[in-house]
């Protein structure tokens, strides 16, 4: 079947322009080498001393995530309104006494919080910033334990609240039995951004001892690491640069969860576009050619590929400014411009270093002029699979064989459960953490944030009996611990505490048993949501409606949120590297089944760290953007490597059978490609040194997911549904012959000896077109 000619010229790019733009690129780099080497050093060294911007950073807390239109912020608003005095708290203080709380003690609490919310009874609150103004204890049953609320004013900083809460709370440390603990959401997130800070440089620098080991083995060669470092280090320093020059022009938050991500991504991506180059050095040099003229060779070979698969990974990871709040919509600019930052330092210093460096990059191994490149040297193993994959039968059982492994692989991402929680993930031993678990033997967890009820109907007030009732049916809902409300009512209704001052409104503090941002209490409030029109006409309360305030809220609209999101941005990515892989390789099918396969594969990677994290470790569930982030950048990576295999595959394919291309390419590929994926993959893996949950588990994903595409997906799948599509897959191009019978070993060896992917070494005829072909 031939395309129309209108179709065919869209998916065809001028390779004259594209070579003419290749050789003024080399000349420049490699010529200018000396040149190109002293600007980067410039830049990095001012980067370093000169003064970052300021701006950028997100908001102070989840509620700020949600859109204009959320309901749980317009019930909170309407309670302040209503009433006189706050009941959320984003930081409390915990007094504990495992034998129980003495009755002096319990005295101590509350005249401690009278002292400090005397002036503001008075009608004198203070102002200052980095001051109390109210602390509210909480009356619960729990009897070795009390529970105050602590209220600070406007202006105060997330480390300031938590500052003065330890100092509120170091006043009862006075008796050996009696403990103290800060919790919450705030000191949660100062102890999450504590545990990052002091991580982050550990991480770095085992990530790069890391990658110099990997890439030392791979060229056997003492020289060849250190320019790995020295790029990756270049390449950082100004990332760190541009996204906060970029982050304060264009206003774009950069969250803290950022910094591990585009570390990770900045170095793995600059270490597998050097793999390449080196691979691409070595082979020049293998084959006789000086050192300028070998790193010219590598820089028209591998640049264009570098450069679109670079672009791969950057436009995809765009994709997820589609995303509808702005925490995710972050992530979309930041991963982008540090995957350009690297593209741009891989296609012109690391060209110069090789210019330079010549032979002495691979020290102390011999080059062999002999033609016996590093490439060839691919074992038994994946030749075989290459000449497997390359027949129809073969290539059908791959395919079966792959898909009956993903599959199961996927099904537990049916089980996903997304929490917002920031004390779940803190390490044993933090002082949060200790807090919280204290609060969890109590039967008190979600004390810390509790959850608001707002009943509303004229004269509301008046149906004190049905509202207890109403109180009753609460109480008895599964995952509630306590609930504290008119039958409680500590105060005169003229303190707003229970009951609005107008009589309109009456409120409800529903305190659950687990984390209150954890998947467990995310599901229990939406049971409890789902039931209260039911609840409020059972307990006989008329003419009045049900909203819900809180965090526990919030972080419910969160969690729908992100699934919604996380569909529409994974299609946003899919279309994108769609668009990208058919004017590469100048198809529309082959395309659609290999980002297929990359899907498949994320949802493996996906359905195995539910499987490991909820049910194996039993966390209550993944944290709300790990899978979001992840699922994008596992997407973009997959079609960066399609680019390094296919694109070998579809050149190959141009002056041979495709089995015969198949045979050849992969083999011939498989020790770059496979060394990039390791590499990417052993990077993300060190993210999990950051002691925290959700970094722990974007490590796995990204770890596992690159593991599968790099031994399972791209040296198994993609050539058999290469071979199986045969021509249709090239459609609407029909530069793809299928014709000749599948090769033995020996020819395949014949063939790997001869292979030469370059054009003739003494002619000046490159051109380069999309799709690899020349």
């Amino acid at each position: 079947m031939t395309a129309p000619a209108p179709v065919r010229d869209a998916l065809r790019v001028p390779g004259a322009v594209l070579g003419a733009f290749g050789r003024g690129f080399r000349s420049a780099v490699v010529t200018g080498r000396w040149f190109v080497l002293v600007t980067w050093l410039v830049v990095a060294v001012a980067v370093v001393v000169l003064p970052a911007p300021s701006g950028g950073g997100g908001g102070n807390d989840i509620g700020s995530l949600l859109p204009a239109d959320s309901e749980a912020v317009a019930v909170q608003q309407r309670s302040i309104e209503q009433f006189a005095v706050p009941v959320l708290s984003e930081t409390a203080v915990v007094v504990h006494d495992a034998g129980g709380l003495s009755p002096l003690t319990r005295a101590d609490v509350a005249l401690w919080a009278l002292q400090h919310t005397q002036a503001s009874l008075e009608g004198n609150p203070p102002t200052a910033d980095g001051q109390i103004v109210a602390a509210v204890p909480v009356p619960t049953s729990t009897p070795d334990t009390a529970v105050t609320y602590l209220y600070v004013t406007g202006g105060t900083s997330l480390s300031d609240s938590t500052a003065l809460a330890r100092q509120y709370a170091a006043h009862f440390r006075n008796q050996a039995s009696v403990e103290s603990h800060v919790v919450g959401i705030t000191p949660a997130r100062i102890q999450q951004a504590y545990h990052l800070e002091s991580w982050l440089h550990v991480f770095e620098v085992v990530t790069l001892v890391l990658i110099a080991v990997v890439v030392g083995l791979t060229f056997r060669s003492v020289v060849a690491p250190l320019v790995v470092l020295l790029a990756a280090g270049i390449g950082y320093l100004v990332a760190v640069r541009v996204l906060s020059t970029a982050a304060a022009m264009l206003g774009f938050a950069l969250p803290d969860q950022l910094q591990p991500l585009t570390a990770a991504l900045l170095i793995g991506v600059v270490t597998d576009y050097c793999v390449l180059f080196f691979s691409g050095m070595r082979r020049q040099l293998d084959r006789g050619l000086g050192p300028h003229d070998a790193a010219r060779r590598t820089v028209l070979r591998e640049g264009p590929i570098v450069a679109v698969a670079g672009l791969t990974v950057a436009a995809g990871t765009a994709a997820l400014l589609v995303a509808e709040f702005d925490l995710f919509r972050a992530f979309g600019p930041a991963l982008a411009l540090t995957v350009v930052v690297g593209v741009v330092v891989s296609l012109t210093f690391v060209p110069a270093v090789l210019a330079v460096l010549g032979p002495r990059l691979f020290f102390p191994s011999a080059i062999h002029e002999s033609g016996a490149t590093i490439d060839r040297r691919a074992g038994r193993g994946a030749r075989w699979i290459a000449r497997t994959a390359s027949t129809s039968r073969g290539a059908l059982v791959a395919v079966l064989l792959g898909v009956a492994v993903l599959v199961p692989a996927a099904l537990p991402l049916s089980d996903l459960r997304l929490d917002l929680s920031f004390a779940s993930g803190l390490p044993d031993g933090d002082p949060v953490q200790r807090g919280s678990a204290v609060l969890e033997e109590s039967g008190v967890r979600g004390v810390v944030a509790p959850t608001e009820i707002l009943v509303e109907g004229a004269g509301v007030a008046q149906q004190r009996a049905a509202l207890e009732r109403f109180q009753e049916s609460l109480a008895d809902q599964p995952g509630v611990a306590e609930v504290l409300g008119p039958t409680q009512n500590p105060l005169s209704d003229e303190y707003g505490i229970v009951f609005s001052r107008d009589g309109d409104a009456a409120r409800f503090v529903v305190i659950l048993d687990s984390d209150p941002l954890g998947a467990t209490a995310i599901g229990d409030l939406q049971r409890i949501q789902d039931r209260l029109d039911v609840l409020l006409a059972e307990a006989g309360v008329a003419g009045a409606t049900a909203g819900v305030a809180g965090q526990t809220a919030v972080a419910s609209e969160l969690a729908v949120i992100t699934q919604e999101n996380l569909w529409r941005t994974l299609l946003a990515a899919l279309a994108v590297e769609f668009v990208i892989l058919a004017l590469y390789l100048r198809a529309l099918v082959a395309p659609i089944l290999l980002l297929a396969m990359s899907a498949l594969g994320v949802a493996a990677a996906l359905g195995l760290t539910v499987l490991v994290f909820q049910g194996l470790l039993d966390d209550p569930g993944l944290t709300f953007y790990v899978p979001f982030t992840t699922a994008v950048l596992l997407i973009a990576l997959g079609s960066d490597y399609n680019v390094f295999a296919v694109g070998s595959i579809w050149e190959e394919a141009g002056r041979r059978p495709l089995r015969a291309a198949i045979a050849v390419a992969m083999p011939a590929t498989a020790r770059a490609i496979s060394a990039a994926g390791v590499i990417l993959a052993g990077t993300f893996a060190m993210v999990a040194l950051i002691p925290l949950d959700s970094f722990r588990q974007v490590a796995f994903i990204m770890a596992a997911g690159l593991l599968i595409d790099t031994f399972l997906i791209r040296p198994v799948l993609t050539p058999a549904v290469l071979s199986l599509l045969g021509r249709a897959g090239s459609w609407p191009n029909r530069r793809i012959r299928t014709s000749g019978d599948p090769l033995d070993a020996d020819e395949q060896a014949a063939l790997l000896d001869e292979w030469q992917p370059d054009a003739s070494v003494a002619g000046e005829r490159e051109t380069t077109a999309v799709g690899g072909g020349r």
